[in-house]
């Protein structure tokens, strides 16, 4: 038996920045994690379908070449595309083991099971703690009529020895729209089949209006408003029957309908830890569980399916469990980013999720056409979205489609976060030429108006 200050079970965001944190705070810490360091974040999400996203992005751009005073093209090579993939997923792992090393954290690499308040086991041994946190992360989820031999997860598509010719993608959420943006780069002939009326359901329509436009263009079919009842797998032909009746045949067959909590066999009902109907952790504010003492982060949570979500909760975890300075997680000013081409990037609400709440929103845009770095760029597509509450010109959301949207949203991060008022953003004096005037622009747009369309 070994008593530490806090056991962590899970290794990935919501699991090892915590850990790190507790180590500051001079705490003994174990973590527990049965595969890899850095989660499906690390090692199957975030970090391999990004550098994936970079190399399409770059040949996406040599294509457009000519237009830029060049000549020439890019020719992309998978094997070496993968090869490089590997080496920044490994790179980055390593450098969280070291730092966790030198920080004092145990990692043991097992998969912890709770046995009671403050108690883990994992490896047939017995580990105890003031504080457990479970961050035990997320698996792709694949329903009952998609769970077939030979139909693909985004696991699975990381792996691919080699392209195939076509595919089919189920699910035209995030998941779903980086793989089709990304393999259609590389000249896969991509169809996405979606049941909702519109890909990319959690962000306003007019910015998904752009995506599916985009994705058209690059020869991606975008099939929406009738959902998948089956699928048949036949030696070389994949096929996907429509509730409406019709079908979509491809070589291969992508699940992309979300991810579902890992949280089966950990113990977690039989110690009483509340779970809701579909097994997510149930936690308070500071992201405790309904036992005393044990907390839980991330995907496990089922509140955001984003990295910087869960360890964002694992810090608010981690600082009230040892009385640090409070880092509470406010659900209205969670940003998210998607890496299509172009990319999206949000913070806050929507403007049609403030509306169906019943709050009166006014909206101020800034397109990228009107943008002079843009225009040089050759990256005119897209737009800024700033949104105001009506009764006292708050900035409460703001929503970005086009070039450098993951970068440019931080700072629509820190007015959100401050409670800026849209017209105090439209005095702040911005550099120029830059793509961040757009936010200037947007401001100016909700009070006389933009100065560039």
């Amino acid at each position: 038996m070994q008593k530490t200050d806090l056991v962590v079970v899970g290794g990935g965001p919501a699991g090892y920045v915590p850990a790190i944190r507790a180590a500051q705070l001079g705490k003994s810490v174990v973590v527990l994690e049965g595969e890899e360091l850095g989660g499906t974040c690390l090692n199957q999400g975030c970090i391999p379908t990004k550098t994936l996203a970079a190399t399409a992005h770059l040949l996406r751009r040599s294509r457009e070449c000519s237009k830029l005073g060049l000549s020439g093209s890019l020719e992309m090579s998978w094997e070496a595309v993968l090869k490089r993939k590997n080496l920044v997923v490994t790179r980055l792992r390593k450098g969280i083991e070291a730092h966790l090393e030198h920080l004092g954290v145990q990692v043991l690499r097992n998969r912890g099971v709770l046995t009671g308040p403050g108690v883990v086991e994992a490896g047939g041994k017995r580990h105890e703690a003031d504080n457990v946190l479970l961050s035990p992360g997320s698996v792709p989820l694949v329903p009952g009529f998609l769970d077939v031999p030979g139909v693909l997860t985004s696991t699975d598509v990381l792996n691919w020895q080699t392209l195939p010719v076509s595919l089919v993608i189920v699910g035209g959420g995030v998941i779903g729209c980086e793989f089709a943006s990304i393999l259609a780069a590389f000249g896969v002939k991509v169809t996405i089949v979606e049941m909702l009326p519109n890909i990319l359901p959690g962000v306003d329509r007019d910015v998904s209006a752009v995506v599916a436009r985009s994705l058209a263009r690059a020869g991606v079919k975008i099939l929406t408003g009738s959902g998948s009842r089956g699928v048949e797998l036949n030696g070389s032909d994949a096929t996907v029957h429509l509730a409406d009746g019709t079908s979509v045949t491809a070589e291969r067959i992508l699940a992309a309908i979300g991810r579902r909590p890992r949280t089966a066999d950990m113990g977690l009902r039989e110690t009483g830890v509340a779970l809701d109907p579909r097994g997510c952790i149930r936690v308070d504010q500071h992201c405790l569980t309904s036992l005393p003492g044990v907390y839980a982060a991330g995907d496990a949570t089922g509140m955001w399916w984003l990295a910087h979500a869960g360890s964002a909760q694992g810090l608010a975890a981690v600082h009230h469990a040892f009385g640090a300075r409070e880092r509470p997680v406010d659900p209205d000013c969670m940003p998210g980013c998607i890496f299509t081409d172009p990319e999206v990037a949000t913070v806050g609400p929507g403007e049609d999720q403030w509306r169906e709440r019943g709050v009166a929103v006014r909206t101020g845009t800034a397109r990228y056409i009107a943008n002079g770095k843009a225009v040089g760029m050759n990256e005119t597509e897209g737009f800024v979205k700033i949104i105001s509450r009506e009764d006292d010109d708050t900035v409460v959301g703001v929503q970005i489609v086009g070039a450098d949207a993951s970068s440019l949203v931080s700072g629509a991060v820190l007015a959100v976060n401050a409670g800026v008022k849209a017209g105090e953003w439209s005095r702040f004096i911005h550099p120029h030429p830059t793509l961040s005037e757009l936010f200037m622009e947007g401001a100016e747009s909700l009070g006389t108006g933009a100065f560039h369309g």
